[in-house]
């Protein structure tokens, strides 16, 4: 797991203390904050996914701010909220922090309009997850953890359609980088290829 220095900023000390991302428990080495983090999203899951969605709600903007405020509230303060700062990573610039209103509007109606349903084939519903997924990677809302959230989130969302949470970390890490960069400037048929090699049906589909 990465630690803050994978974003460029506004400001090198924008939500930074002694080279690590300010903390609620006062911690101060990287790789504690990374074993905590890991902790904390397994927890995420455990809980979650014993809910047996649907039953909380709906998978929306609103369940999604719900998941990172679960996942990451022990350790941030700004967990749940949407960040303040402006952010790029390897020369792509995430929305703008003063436009984020109208970006998570925006995310919104991607939900809505292309939420898989019960019906969706197998095909329908891997090109409809990564259209999401791509969405919500160049909104990028959160002042950290936007990967594992939306990942979290889609895992949730294929459990709830019969399918087992996908294998984010196989021996392919590279693939799914490369398909996060296509998704970025518009292309979603990799980030489509990936997901659909991981759809498994579980044993009540």
């Amino acid at each position: 797991m990465a630690g803050h220095s994978r974003y460029n900023v506004s400001s090198e000390q924008a939500g930074i203390k002694n080279g690590v991302l300010k903390n609620k428990l006062g911690i101060s080495d990287q790789k504690q904050i990374e074993d905590a983090e890991t902790i904390l999203l397994s927890d995420a899951y455990d809980f979650f996914l014993s809910k047996n969605r649907p039953g909380l709600g709906d998978f929306d903007v609103k369940f999604l701010f719900i998941l990172h405020k679960y996942f990451l509230g022990t350790l941030y303060d700004w967990a749940g909220n949407i960040r303040e700062v402006d952010m790029s990573k390897g020369g792509m610039m995430f929305a703008s922090a003063k436009h984020m209103g109208s970006s998570m509007k925006y995310l919104d109606k991607v939900l809505k309009d292309s939420l898989p349903k019960n019906k969706d084939t197998k095909n329908t519903v891997a090109s409809k997850i990564a259209l999401i997924h791509n969405e919500f990677n160049a909104v990028h809302p959160f002042r950290d953890g936007n990967g594992r959230t939306i990942r979290l989130f889609i895992d949730l969302l294929i459990f709830s359609l019969g399918y087992k949470i996908i294998n984010w970390n196989s021996t392919s890490k590279r693939e799914y980088i490369n398909a996060c960069i296509s998704g970025a400037v518009g292309k979603n048929k990799p980030m489509t290829d990936f997901i659909l090699k991981r759809l498994k049906s579980n044993s009540k589909k």
